[in-house]
């Protein structure tokens, strides 16, 4: 039986008539009292009950003023149990309500720092910012943004600089991608561990097993070392650099309005929507360049499955987290469309200009 079975008695029992005050209970009878209370309600004899705990008067008391007016608890019905489990079970992922090119220009102002709405240092989006409302907030924001490109320019030059994008739930968060140095070891190690036919593996895989396995390792470490590494990771490296390089004096430029027509709502407004919309070209065109992450992605083959380049791309889901290549982006229907046009006419322009270098032969049609 419960113990406030036991004190409810024991209450009932001391309850004062009517216009008379309650006698007051003793300490040394406090236990005998407690005891056949328990007697009348069902409970165990009263030589089981000697284990109960010797308590002080004062305590036991105390004990009892507390149990007996405490208030018992509610059954537990299908539907309370059903309530408290909905309470703490995980709420499902709000839709995306963004169309997709809001998802696209939000995966390009938190590749770099720059966006007006965006503190990448602490990984949020603000939609009302407010260092926007004052003079320093604003020009404060564009020079520490200047800053985090050119810190992004020596990481891509060395062995590596951050990136940001949002996860399967809209959160934010980092990333990181090779620099030009680290790509380059990685070249010579990956080279390395091909030529010795598994012997060196520095990456840590399995050792191949017989002849078949040694010839696969060394053509699967080659073709990492010379695409990966040389071409996605040197070449994209390059690319990166220039692209931290013009981003940090279009932060700088912003300086201007933001300290001058920034005073006004309407200042602010515009000069938001000129440099968020400007950075997002400038990553747009360093990104379609040969070399550029939108190239390498547009030219990607699939050996496994035979997609040739192109198509492998557009027959991607959204999200591939697996695939560092994919890893940072949402690749919508919208950017797989504006990527590949951009890389075909890049592709078009950089063989022109190689023609017209004479790159791939002297014009045996042109007269002497």
């Amino acid at each position: 039986m419960d113990i406030r079975d036991v004190l409810s008695a024991l209450n009932q029992k001391q309850a004062p008539s009517p216009g008379k005050p309650a006698p007051p209970v003793g300490a040394a009878n406090f236990r005998s009292q407690l005891l056949g209370a328990a007697d009348r309600t069902g409970s165990p004899p009263a030589n089981e009950a000697k284990s109960l705990p010797s308590l002080p008067p004062q305590d036991r008391i105390a004990f009892g003023s507390r149990a007996a007016t405490q208030a018992p608890e509610p059954p537990r019905t299908a539907k309370t149990v059903a309530g408290a489990y909905e309470k703490q079970a995980p709420a499902a992922p709000a839709s995306d309500p963004l169309s997709d090119a809001a998802k696209y220009k939000d995966d390009q102002l938190l590749s770099n720092p720059g966006g007006d709405h965006y503190d990448l240092e602490k990984n949020r989006h603000e939609a009302d910012p407010a260092w926007q409302d004052s003079f320093w907030g604003r020009v404060g924001k564009d020079l520490e943004d200047a800053v985090g490109n050119i810190k992004n320019f020596f990481g891509n030059l060395l062995f590596g600089s951050k990136v940001h994008y949002r996860d399967e739930n809209g959160q934010i968060q980092e990333g990181r991608q090779r620099g030009l140095l680290g790509s380059v070891k990685d070249f010579f190690l990956d080279l390395g561990s091909a030529l010795s036919f598994g012997a060196w593996r520095p990456d840590g895989e399995s050792a191949p097993q017989g002849l078949g396995e040694r010839v696969g390792f060394f053509f699967s470490k080659l073709k990492e070392a010379v695409f990966g590494d040389l071409f996605q990771g040197v070449t994209g490296s390059v690319v990166r650099m220039g692209e931290d390089l013009l981003l940090a004096g279009w932060n700088l430029a912003e300086t201007v309005p933001d300290a001058t027509i920034g005073h006004f709502e309407a200042g602010r407004k515009a000069t938001t929507a000129v440099f968020d919309n400007g950075q997002v070209a400038i990553d747009y065109l360093t990104d379609v360049l040969p070399g550029g992450e939108a190239s390498v992605r547009v030219h990607s083959p699939d050996l496994e499955s035979l997609e040739a380049p192109l198509l492998h791309n557009l027959n991607t889901p959204e999200r591939n987290a697996d695939d560092p290549r994919w890893k940072y982006v949402r690749n919508t229907p919208f950017r797989k469309a504006l990527e590949t046009a951009g890389s075909i006419v890049f592709d078009v322009l950089t063989l022109k200009f190689l023609g017209d270098l004479h790159v791939f032969g002297e014009d045996r049609n042109r007269a002497d």
